[in-house]
């Protein structure tokens, strides 16, 4: 990373998207830094690093963060693979897909508590089962926070999974899979195996990236981790959290050096997850060399388990978070629910009543937060974009430091970034929140624009010009209407990954800048079961608005034009 990043400053004639680049990710490479200085400049940095091996259960910790982002990884890409191996693009798989997309504007943290209401002892699942078998008291056993992290990487896989589903949705267009698959069909491999054989490897080169974003946010996820992950010891990046926020003496620096810990153990989950690369690269090129087993029946065999599997395991973890959801929902208007009665014996509005008194700052700040970061994060893409098209450069250079949020452990470069804050004198408020939310924004816009902006046809604008329109109004009256719908795709996701943001807003706002999000993690202790579910639908409610207007908004602004409402490519 730094031979390249010299390399890229060597250049003398820095363009402006190359400065402006590097002026967005300086923030985030000195917040890297500055979160090891206080174990690096203390007194004794080595008895600050000591203190850290002693701390009670810090190993369990550290091998706990590993393992949570290795199973999720793995689990989430065989779930996604084998299902589209099984479905192959027929109308199963496009019917699912389309639910796949709303689970997306479910916060990781609504879908935690979710889970941690259905799989509860007492808990939706275990009244269904209390009713059948006739339980009369909640069974004696822990899933939820369980010292192995299991509710953890549940919770992770079903919201990381269909996250990796789309991203292979998009990039399967690009890969001619019927064919690949035929031609598979015609050595003798079965339909599902044929398409693992031949697709997998192509779609994984273009997935590789957003997979190892998957493998660092599940190493180091702080909300999830609070909501289902074990707390006698929690995992690393909470431990870090608590220790960063106490107010004793030496916590700070005892947190700086957990943060190298933690970044440590992000970097081995990669490189431990490209080691099982060239192992799988390996099994690959002996099932090839190998061929299509000549027995008939057991290709069969194997194609219906394949089959099987992947028709299972997909629509299995979209249920586990719609009833996480419906348990929610029936939480927040239930009154008297002994266990074990399915539904609740009355209902009240009591919940919402209390939840609406406390709403407004926490939804004017979520959502001031929101636009904020959407808004220059739209601003800026554009300008790297238009920058990018009007110098004729489609290099990739320096356009990799947009991506170091998803690739950087959050809770490492975010204390950093508020020790920056405190050397400035910026105290907590709303506008450094959203600054810090811009960083986790933008890299999305740029993602879900750039595709589009390349593939604009030129001739629009060439017709523009030959009618005297400038380079300007063709930017504002040509280009922009014609990206309308990634435009509002864009905005829209967004607002989604802003709302649901927990450890920026925390940290940053030092917990003076309450959103929705961060209420309803701290409504996690408290107990109640109502609140819980109130607070996290109301936190759910606003990224599926923007869900909805993404779907809508094409159609609203182009009622009369309706070649316009997919775009004109």
């Amino acid at each position: 990373m730094i031979p390249r990043l010299a390399r890229a400053l060597s250049f003398r004639n820095l363009s402006l998207r190359d400065l402006l680049l590097l002026a967005l990710t300086a923030p985030l490479l000195a917040g890297s830094v500055l979160a090891f200085l206080p174990a690096l400049s203390a007194e004794s940095s080595r008895q600050v690093f000591s203190d850290l091996l002693d701390a009670p259960g810090i190993v369990s910790s550290a091998l706990l963060s590993l393992s949570a982002a290795l199973a999720t990884a793995a689990a989430s890409l065989s779930i996604v693979l084998l299902f589209l191996a099984a479905t192959q693009g027929n109308r199963v798989g496009r019917v699912v897909a389309k639910l796949t997309a709303p689970i997306l504007a479910v916060p990781h943290a609504a879908a935690a508590l979710g889970l941690a209401l259905l799989l509860a002892p007492s808990g939706f699942l275990s009244r269904g089962i209390a009713l059948i078998a006739g339980w009369d008291t909640p069974p004696d056993y822990l899933f939820v926070n369980h010292p192995n992290g299991a509710a953890l990487i549940l919770g992770l896989i079903v919201k990381e999974a269909p996250f990796l589903l789309l991203v292979c949705l998009a990039a399967l267009p690009n890969l001619d899979a019927p064919r690949r698959v035929a031609l598979a069909r015609s050595l003798g491999y079965a339909p599902a195996k044929a398409w693992l054989l031949t697709v997998t490897p192509a779609l994984y080169r273009q997935i590789r990236l957003p997979l190892f974003a998957v493998l660092v946010f599940a190493s180091s996820t702080v909300d999830v981790a609070l909501v289902l992950g074990p707390s006698l010891p929690p995992t690393l990046s909470v431990r870090i959290l608590d220790w960063f926020t106490a107010p004793t003496l030496g916590a700070r620096e005892l947190a700086a050096a957990a943060a190298m810990l933690q970044l440590a153990v992000s970097l081995i989950s990669l490189a431990i997850w490209i080691g099982v690369e060239t192992l799988a690269r390996t099994l690959y090129l002996y099932a090839i060399r190998r061929g299509a087993p000549q027995r008939i029946h057991h290709s069969h065999y194997t194609n219906l388990t394949l089959n099987g599997l992947g028709r299972m395991l997909l629509p299995t973890a979209l249920l586990v978070t719609g009833g996480g959801l419906l348990g929610l929902g029936v939480a927040s208007i239930a009154g008297d629910w002994r266990y074990p009665l399915v539904l609740p014996a009355d209902w009240t509005a009591g919940h919402w009543i209390a939840a609406q008194q406390n709403l407004f700052v926490p939804a004017r700040n979520a959502l001031t937060i929101a636009l904020g970061a959407v808004v220059a994060g739209m601003v800026i893409t554009l300008l790297l974009l238009e920058s990018q098209n009007r110098q004729k450069r489609h290099d990739g250079r320096l356009i990799w430091l947009l991506y170091l949020p998803l690739l950087i452990p959050q809770v490492v470069f975010l204390s950093g970034m508020v020790f920056m804050a405190e050397w400035l004198g910026l105290s907590p408020s709303v506008f450094l929140v959203a600054c810090g939310h811009l960083l986790f924004v933008l890299p999305y816009l740029y993602l879900t624009l750039s595709g589009a902006y390349a593939n604009l046809d030129p001739r629009w604008e060439a017709l523009a010009a030959t009618l005297g329109a400038s380079r300007s109004r063709r930017f504002w009256r040509v280009r922009l209407p014609l990206l309308s719908v990634p435009l509002i795709t864009a905005a829209m996701l967004g607002l989604v990954i802003s709302l649901s943001l927990y450890l920026p807003t925390q940290l940053l706002g030092a917990g003076r800048v309450p959103t929705l999000t961060t209420e309803a993690i701290a409504l996690v202790s408290a107990g109640s079961r109502g609140a819980v579910g109130t607070w996290a639908l109301l936190q759910t409610a606003l990224p599926t608005l923007c869900f909805m207007l993404a779907l809508l908004a094409p159609n609203l602004f182009w009622k009369r034009r309706k070649g316009m409402t997919r775009g004109i490519q």
